[in-house]
């Protein structure tokens, strides 16, 4: 994954964060991160640690993504040295730099974190394989962090996600803010953390809701520069 280089000027052969319509103003510093324009601050370093503490949103929509399906996917993944969770509905992390999901048993979504390169590896393998289906990825994703995520999510879903009620690594297909997603509690950079996938189609909306009940929360946008060590 790219090393973040902060550059309010605009790439026009970049694609765009799908949250980035929901991200305007003068205070946003963006950046190209895997060819993609996202937003790095949006706020001093100090005033975005204090929402991360309480309820910090960043745009995570350029971090790489893999999706591949079939019979022969989980043996296909392990030929190619992935680590793979055992069971559906769980995530695991393969060489501690690139998040494994498993939706169901066939199906899986690899997405690279700060520094991950397995994405790409497994882009870059041309050969086809019978029992395995790349499954195209136009996710928007998020990091939620801080005291006070749960009382967003008791806002947003239905389904009880204190950790007393999860596994550490099970995978939840529900709806928040009425829109299907995926969401699971990480650790991210020694930080406990929750992450949402949705439809990229929804990035925007999702931004505002997630923004405006953080924001009441005594939280709010956090960019992604935030992450980067």
């Amino acid at each position: 994954m790219q090393a973040l280089t902060p550059n309010n000027a605009v790439k026009l052969d970049a694609k765009i964060s799908p949250a980035a319509p929901a991200q305007s103003g003068a205070s946003v510093q963006w950046a190209v991160v895997n060819d993609m324009q996202i937003a790095t601050a949006f706020a001093s370093a100090e005033v975005e640690q204090a929402r991360k503490k309480v309820l910090g949103v960043t745009d995570v929509s350029c971090f790489p993504r893999y999706g591949f399906k079939g019979p022969q996917a989980a043996q296909w993944a392990a030929d190619h040295e992935l680590a793979i969770p055992s069971s559906p509905n769980s995530w695991t992390l393969s060489d501690q730099k690139s998040l494994v999901l498993r939706l169901g048993g066939s199906e899986f979504v690899l997405e690279d974190q700060m520094g991950g390169v397995a994405c790409e590896k497994l882009s870059s393998i041309s050969a086809r394989v019978a029992g395995v289906y790349k499954v195209p990825r136009a996710d928007a994703a998020f990091i939620l962090s801080g005291s006070a995520v749960l009382n967003l999510f008791a806002e947003l879903c239905s389904l009880d996600l204190r950790p007393s009620a999860l596994l550490a690594n099970d995978v939840i297909m529900t709806q928040v803010a009425g829109i299907s997603a995926i969401v699971i509690r990480q650790t991210h950079n020694g930080e406990p953390v929750y992450r949402i996938w949705c439809d990229g189609t929804y990035g925007a909306y999702m931004w505002e809701t997630l923004i405006e009940i953080a924001v009441e929360l005594g939280g709010g946008a956090v960019g992604l520069a935030s992450y980067q060590h």
